[in-house]
């Protein structure tokens, strides 16, 4: 039988954890300015601009016209927006070194030839941050996409609807996506949000006749999906670079937030019986928000296990076709993804399975049958049938169930293909001990987010630099790291998480 299992030990045991620190900076210019130049000469406005923006500028004089009379008006407007309304990007270029921008003439070059980056000059990152709301209602929109079009580099927003976007300059004139379910797309140049960092997605809806929506069967659909995986999803491994947070709260005070950078060796979808390898990149864990209370909670497998949501790779029991005739299904509605019509399939449990059914819904691709998005969990019957699987140990004396349990999966087209792009677990559960008047709750949320896609030859990673199903990934990973994060895309955390770090660094 196939199944999603969070394997969770509870024991007692007290950890000691290290103060936490600050993102690195990105690129300078991202830095805003506001300037009101009329025809004045080039190096007054630059003197204007690197006195606001703490920077220096280098270049030759004898390529650059000085005493040009140049006109630029900005309000709180990013360096690289205000040096491109006075150097054509088509015939300057600029590089930055620590707080210098040079600024340099392109050459003309030879046909099929290439420029090169010294590599003395190190990459400097843009930071493109924002914050996505409904037009209409004006809600934070959580756990949207914002992603470079056509190029596995992208970031979700967190629950307050913010993101952070970590791009290498050779992508700042790129196209972004960023989208989310029941909401219409926007496109838009990579480089306007170092100026906007307000974006309203228009919530879409589609009505159509009730006959459109029963022409096809819920066992069709099912069929459909299973018959083209090998059109919607990749027969080749792909070697996927991921961000993966875990965080823990006990009666919503954060006790625990552990975070890695991840390589997912990612086993073909089809006609494959291998399985998804996961290694450890580099890891951290940050202090304790909160001191424990009465016990720790720990989470088996980590990494490993919040793979095992990819529900098309292991052919989860509400998609595979021995297990179908344990669920109801039911065509609910149609809604537009990415602009996209898509079926919403429901699906419950009979009653009187001998096994925890999900419930839950997956969005299926109207024209594909792929299956792009799914969103399941346990009833209050699958809960308690769920609970040994979900509970490896407890201390004596101790009872602990299942209170609440919900996934997330979904994928992104790229080459042709749906692939992973985020997993989510929420799980709660209630801690009681008569014996030592213990009445808790502990609440974990764990998220992946695939971060790049490459081709690989690779079939396996070494067995010790793996994870397991049994390992604690808590007892793998190091203290907290002020740089730790470097280039790599994050999911930024959210307000109540920023405010609990903020209040315990500064000894609150």
């Amino acid at each position: 039988m196939r199944f999603i299992s969070f394997s969770i030990w509870i024991a007692i045991l007290l950890i000691s954890l290290q103060a936490g620190g600050q993102q690195q900076d990105g690129s300078v210019l991202e830095r805003r300015v506001s300037i009101h130049a009329e025809r004045q000469p080039l190096t007054t406005v630059l003197d204007q601009i690197s006195w606001q923006a703490k920077v220096y500028f280098s270049f030759d004089a004898s390529l650059i016209e000085t005493d040009k009379m140049v006109t630029v008006k900005a309000i709180d407007k990013s360096l690289y927006f205000v040096l491109n309304q006075l150097f054509n990007p088509d015939d300057f270029s600029l590089t930055e070194m620590e707080n210098q921008i040079i600024i340099t003439k392109n050459q003309e070059r030879k046909k099929g030839e290439q420029t090169v980056e010294p590599d003395t000059i190190p990459i400097k990152y843009f930071f493109l941050s924002g914050k996505i709301l409904d037009r209409k209602k004006k809600n934070p929109v959580s756990y949207a996409s914002v992603s470079v079009f056509n190029k596995p580099v992208g970031t979700i927003t967190n629950a307050d609807g913010e993101f952070l976007l970590k791009l290498h300059p050779q992508h700042i004139n790129d196209t972004l996506i960023i989208s989310s379910m029941g909401y219409a797309r926007i496109f838009m140049p990579a480089h306007k949000l170092l100026d906007e960092d307000l974006i309203l997605l228009e919530p879409v809806t589609i009505r159509i006749r009730e006959i459109k929506v029963t022409a096809i069967s819920p066992d069709k659909l099912l069929e459909n999906i299973r018959e083209n995986l090998e059109k919607n999803y990749t027969s080749y491994p792909k070697l996927m670079t991921a961000f993966y947070r875990e965080t823990v709260r006990q009666d919503g005070e954060y006790i625990n937030v552990s975070e890695a950078v991840v390589e997912i060796l990612k086993a073909p979808y089809i006609n494959t019986f291998r399985n998804d390898v996961v290694r450890l990149m580099k890891g951290r864990q940050s202090p304790d928000v909160q001191p424990f209370k009465w016990m720790n909670f720990k989470l088996q497998g980590g990494p490993f296990t919040i793979t095992q949501l990819d529900v098309v790779k292991t052919m989860e029991t509400f998609i595979d076709k021995d297990y179908q005739h344990h669920y109801n299904y039911k065509i609910s509605r149609v809604v537009r993804y990415n602009d996209i019509p898509v079926y919403i399939l429901e699906f419950e449990p009979v009653n009187n399975i001998d096994f925890h059914g999900f419930i839950g819904e997956i969005y299926v691709h109207r024209e594909t049958f792929a299956i792009v998005h799914a969103r399941f969990g346990f009833d209050r019957s699958g809960l308690k049938k769920a609970t040994p699987i979900l509970v490896k140990r407890t201390p004596p004396g101790v009872k602990a169930r299942p209170s609440f349990v919900e996934y997330h999966v979904n994928y992104q087209h790229y080459q042709g293909k749906w692939q992973l792009a985020t997993t989510r677990a929420s799980i709660k559960f209630k801690i009681r001990s008569r014996v030592d008047n213990i009445n808790s709750e502990f609440h974990s949320v764990s998220d992946l987010l695939i971060t790049d896609i490459q081709p690989t030859e690779l079939k396996r990673f070494r067995p010790d630099e793996s994870f397991s199903r049994r390992d604690i990934f808590v007892e793998m990973i190091g203290s907290y790291d002020p740089k730790f994060w470097e280039n790599f895309n994050i999911i930024k955390p959210d307000e109540d998480l920023r405010n609990a770090m903020q209040k315990l660094t500064s000894g609150n």
